[in-house]
């Protein structure tokens, strides 16, 4: 009996830890392009500095998808989709304040992010790769910024 149970408690708690594992999807109900970091900065009033990823959306249905957040260089970010001049973008901003509590939960090199999205009130998550680090950039204040 105490065998049965033993191996009973080994079981759940196998089960358990693979259960908090995130799983990669291989296919996301979305399509994106190209993806850069960047570093910015804010010289006045006062001093400002943080980083943020962009990702080109080529085609996205918010009824299949509703993207979440960036999990990137160790850090995790609300993601918010922006129209621009360009086209339609993804845009995560990182500063100083955003870190995640617990431990990061994919391993990750610096050209490769992670985007949480809900489908189906499931949260999954999908892979980027390819990201480039273009230049820093400094801008004058926040209104200049937030203009791009």
């Amino acid at each position: 009996m105490k065998k049965y149970i033993s191996s009973l408690g080994l079981s759940l708690f196998i089960f358990t830890a693979c259960g908090s594992t995130k799983r990669l999807e291989t296919v996301a109900p979305f399509s994106l392009g190209e993806a850069y970091a960047q570093k910015w900065s804010i010289d006045a009033p006062s001093v400002a500095e943080g980083f943020e990823l962009v990702v080109s959306v080529l085609s996205l249905e918010n009824a299949n998808a509703d993207l979440q957040n960036v999990y990137y260089n160790g850090k995790m970010a609300p993601i918010s989709i922006e129209l621009t001049d360009k086209g339609i973008i993804a845009v995560a901003e990182f500063g100083n304040l955003v870190k995640i509590t617990e431990e990061f939960p994919f391993e990750l090199t610096e050209t490769q992010a992670v985007i949480s999205y809900m489908q189906k009130d499931k949260v999954r998550y999908y892979q980027i790769n390819g990201i480039q680090k273009n230049l820093p950039i400094s801008y004058s204040d926040l209104d200049e910024k937030n203009s791009r």
